[in-house]
């Protein structure tokens, strides 16, 4: 679908938002503001994309319902998506589109890192402000750019989340983790993963027992599982994407491989709701995830605002708010929040604005941030995510442990096969 472009009207057609509808409304004013998206809305990555754009469409309406843009006469937002297709030469020519076609004050996405760090290299030689969602790549936030900002963990934060739960876990029972195996998507975020992860551990006294990249368009894992059986590794730590990851689980359970101290997913596919709709619930039991957002907040967190999000995502997909639609509803409004101070929609003056950053409250923080604030490089330092574990087919926060329900019980080590129902 090159060259998509989808309004947030024709998105939410017929749905009512924030006591108001998008389709059948008054046409957005000449003055409106474009956000440009680029996003996997097909290919391998759609599922994550299309979550995305939820949460953009969400924001956008809540923002334009509460009357738009204040400091601009109440002007109104307009979202501009653009398909990568999951493939970097797709996703760096739709950026080229929206810049100089579309006009867009501003750029968002684009989930794959692969497809974000060439994208955003157009955006940056353009002087178009973007705010990456979904991306973790280290080096998207490290090229001293002037124009890309990440509002969500860089990989390093992934990984460190991982070490960190393992290590509490560890403390909390007196049984460490010594052995690990490394098993990647072959991209720049899995590669990524990897190699902070390798580092993190370099002087913890784990020892990596088998180091893998998935084979490309793989149909069938069993090789490398037999070769994760015979390393005999205490934990498995996973990254890969959802259709990878809804093979490689099948296939686990299958095989009824027992990994004393569990699988250790960096999100992914285990953050994606479409995986959990099309596999087993047994098969993911005992999961420990690495999230984006604080999966069990719904629970906690009383603001309108959420749960509006997540009855739209409802209505729209079939399943509540995910990392990824919180991710979106996230940057929309730290973009809100830039042209509220900036005024205007001059892209220097949103870029000037977005670098300015400083956000402690709001639908900004509903990952579960306690802050929005940039560094010299882009990066927001304030980004964290949880560790969850699938215990009794529901996803509980167990580290950090302050975000740790009262009656939330970390189940490590993990049962093996024979002992499960």
């Amino acid at each position: 679908m090159n060259g998509l472009r989808v309004s947030t009207r024709a998105l939410w057609s017929g749905v009512a938002l924030c006591g108001g509808l998008i389709a059948g409304g008054p046409a957005l004013a000449q003055s409106a503001v474009k956000i440009g998206c680029v996003l996997p809305l097909s290919g391998g990555s759609a599922a994550v994309g299309n979550q995305t754009r939820v949460g953009v469409a969400a924001a956008v309406a809540q923002i334009n319902a509460a009357g738009g843009i204040a400091a601009m006469n109440g002007a109104k937002l307009e979202a501009v998506f653009a398909d990568s297709q999951s493939k970097a030469d797709v996703g760096v020519s739709e950026t080229e589109r929206l810049i100089q076609r579309e006009n867009v004050a501003v750029l968002c996405g684009a989930f794959n890192s692969a497809v974000t760090f060439p994208a955003t290299e157009v955006a940056e030689r353009n002087k178009t402000p973007w705010v990456a969602v979904g991306a973790v790549k280290d080096e998207i936030t490290e090229r001293k750019f002037r124009y890309i900002f990440r509002v969500n963990n860089k990989a390093l934060y992934d990984a460190r989340e991982q070490v960190e739960a393992m290590t509490l876990l560890a403390k909390e029972t007196g049984q460490p983790v010594q052995t690990v195996a490394l098993f990647f998507e072959g991209g720049d975020w899995g590669r990524s993963h990897a190699s902070n992860f390798r580092k993190l551990i370099a002087d913890k006294g784990i020892k990596v027992v088998f180091d893998e990249a998935a084979p490309l368009n793989s149909v069938d894992f069993t090789p490398q599982l037999l070769k994760i059986r015979s390393a005999k590794p205490d934990a498995l730590v996973l990254a890969l994407y959802t259709p990878d990851q809804l093979l490689f689980s099948r296939q686990l359970a299958e095989q009824r491989l027992d990994l004393p101290f569990g699988v250790h997913s960096a999100g992914g596919g285990t953050e994606d709701p479409a995986f959990y709709a099309a596999i087993n619930p047994k098969f993911p039991a005992y999961y420990f995830v690495q999230e984006d957002w604080q999966v069990d907040i719904l629970a906690n967190n009383q603001d309108p605002l959420l749960h509006d999000a997540d009855k739209q995502a409802k209505a729209a997909l079939g399943y509540g708010l995910s990392a990824y639609g919180a991710q979106g509803v996230a940057a929309t409004y730290v973009i809100k929040d830039a042209l509220e101070r900036a005024k205007s929609a001059d892209r220097e003056q949103v870029r000037d604005a977005l670098a300015a950053t400083d956000i402690t409250s709001g639908p900004a923080l509903f990952p579960g941030y306690q802050r929005v604030k940039f560094d010299e490089n882009g990066q927001n330092t304030f980004a964290h995510g949880v560790i969850s574990e699938n215990i009794d087919g529901r996803r509980r926060t167990v580290w950090p442990l302050e975000n740790r329900a009262s009656d939330t019980k970390p189940v490590w080590p993990v049962p093996k096969w024979s002992a499960r129902q």
